[in-house]
This record gives C-alpha cells, sequence and structure tokens, in this order.
C-alpha cells in the first residue's frame, strides 16, 4: 500500500470489471491508494468475520461514511457550504424516491460521476442481498443512500432548474435518471428498464 494510506478498503462485486468501473473507487483512484477487489459469491461472508490485518483495519469502499484522510479544511467547508445550497434539491430528490432511499447527501467519494449508491455503516450490499435470494434466504427490506457529486454538472443543472420551477416535471425525471444510473454502475437490475429508456428518449428530445 502506498504511504499514508491508514486502512485497507475493499470492495465486493460480481467481477473485477464492475468493481474497477464503481463510481465509489474514483476518491481513492485520485490519491493512489490501494482498494482491495473481491469478486468471489463468498467474499462478503467472510469480511464480516475478518476486521484487520497487519494492525490495518479493513474498510468498505462503498458502505457507510467515507472514512479517509482528512480532507483540507477549505475543501470541508466548501461541501459544507454545498450542502447548504443544495439542501433544498435533495430534499426534493429524496421525497420523490423516498420509497427506495434512506436519505441524499453531498460526498467527496466521487469526482467525475454524478452518483453512487452506498449502504448504511452496518447495512447489507446489493451483492449479498442477491446472494441470500439467490439461496432462498429470507432478505429484510434495505434502502440505501444516494450521494451526489457537488460538482457534476448534472447536479448544477438540476439545482439551476429547481429554483428557477421547482415543480419542473423534468426534475422528476431527472431524479429517477440518477437513481437508474446509480444502480446500473453497481451492477445491479433496473426496475422498470422500459421506464428508463423511455425517459433517456425524452430527455434527448
Amino acid at each position: 500500500m502506498p504511504e499514508g494510506q491508514e486502512h485497507i478498503y475493499y470492495i465486493v462485486a460480481e467481477s473485477r470489471r464492475l468493481a474497477l468501473a464503481s463510481p465509489a473507487l474514483e476518491i481513492f483512484r485520485s490519491k493512489g491508494y490501494d482498494v482491495l477487489l473481491m469478486t468471489d459469491s463468498v467474499d462478503e461472508f467472510i469480511m464480516q468475520s475478518m476486521f484487520q490485518y497487519d494492525k490495518k483495519h479493513f474498510k468498505p469502499a462503498n458502505r457507510g461514511e467515507l472514512e479517509i484522510d482528512k480532507a483540507p479544511e477549505a475543501e470541508e467547508q466548501a461541501l459544507k457550504d454545498a450542502t447548504e445550497k443544495h439542501r433544498k434539491l435533495m430534499d426534493y430528490i429524496f421525497d420523490h424516491l423516498k420509497d427506495r432511499l434512506s436519505a441524499v447527501r453531498l460526498t467527496r467519494r466521487l469526482t467525475d460521476s454524478a452518483c453512487c449508491l452506498v449502504a448504511d455503516a452496518e447495512g447489507m450490499s446489493p451483492q449479498l442481498e442477491r446472494l441470500l435470494k439467490a439461496m432462498n434466504q429470507p432478505v429484510p427490506e434495505s434502502k440505501r443512500i444516494l450521494e451526489l457529486n457537488p460538482n457534476h454538472a448534472v447536479v448544477s443543472t438540476m439545482q439551476t432548474l429547481f429554483e428557477s420551477d421547482p415543480a419542473a416535471p423534468k426534475l422528476a425525471q431527472y431524479a429517477e435518471l440518477l437513481y437508474n444510473q446509480a444502480l446500473l454502475t453497481e451492477g445491479s437490475p433496473l426496475p422498470d428498464p422500459l421506464g428508463f429508456v423511455k425517459s433517456v428518449a425524452e430527455l434527448m428530445k
């Protein structure tokens, strides 16, 4: 691991390709940090009983609050200011998707992508959910957190539209597209593929 990396970060995915494509890795890639890619179906179970190696703690890259080196004060303040600026927009997105999400928040985790889905620190990953369902095991209902990149053009466009017309129909379409995009990038199936295609086509007109 590079000097300065305090934890062993890892991500569980169904393939190496999906793991490498995960938006949750963007902040780690930008810092040159190593992330352990885990693609075996039993890895989720293994990591529940592995807490550290060589005095370094294992930390999931896509679950809970981002645990990485402390950001510069100016960067922390910028995130606080952005959160205040986008608060009403985030409330709108959450209200529209509240049957599927536990929260909407801004994050430092993303540097290129507009959004990603993360589980709570103690939450269940989508990979584990699918594995348990395949084994015909009961799976408790779980909602995840939609994280937004405050510096992404899509978020800026939504903010501008929200400020000009909070009731604009396109806002609901954008919210749905963000959620579906987050599902696709993690390898999860879309609940309504046809609706997704129609929304994309509508916005392209």
